[in-house]
């Protein structure tokens, strides 16, 4: 896998990744560009230095974004989108593995980190569990699921 920044201006294609599924089952329903703005911008967040987003690719092929931030000694990933036509090959959970372990994309080991998925996201469910996180906790509503990895014992 190839690991580069994303760039809003050059990177449009991933806009086309968001179908109804993936809508459906992230924040996403503004665009990927939003989002990014959005959060680049945010008061306190760095972008590479406490807040990346990188593309993946393998084969010259473009194939995810990832959204990440450091928070409080943790890292959290923000959003996954895998393009269409690579969903259900195993792509999310190698993609995370290789973020949490593999201490070059960002310059340091991740030793602990978290996400939120919806409860109706199967395959990002089964991606991070694949990859080691473990289901924490539900939102009182619901409407999340809190994931955590820890890396070491527990």
């Amino acid at each position: 896998l190839v690991w580069w920044d994303y760039a809003p201006e050059t990177m449009g294609y991933i806009e086309q990744w968001l179908d109804d599924a993936a809508v459906k089952t992230t924040g996403l329903d503004k665009g990927f560009r939003s989002f990014y703005e959005y959060w680049a911008n945010e008061e306190g967040y760095i972008p590479g230095e406490n807040f990346w987003c990188k593309v993946i690719s393998k084969d010259a092929q473009p194939l995810a974004v990832i959204a990440f931030c450091e928070y409080e000694r943790k890292v959290i990933i923000m959003e996954l989108l895998i393009a269409p036509e690579k969903r259900g090959q195993g792509m999310g959970t190698e993609i995370l593995k290789e973020l949490l372990g593999n201490k070059n994309i960002i310059g340091f080991s991740i030793e602990n980190s978290e996400a939120v998925i919806f409860p109706g996201n199967m395959a990002s469910q089964k991606a991070f569990e694949k990859a080691g996180f473990s289901h924490h906790r539900t939102h009182e509503d619901g409407d999340a699921l809190y994931y955590v990895f820890r890396k070491g014992p527990a």
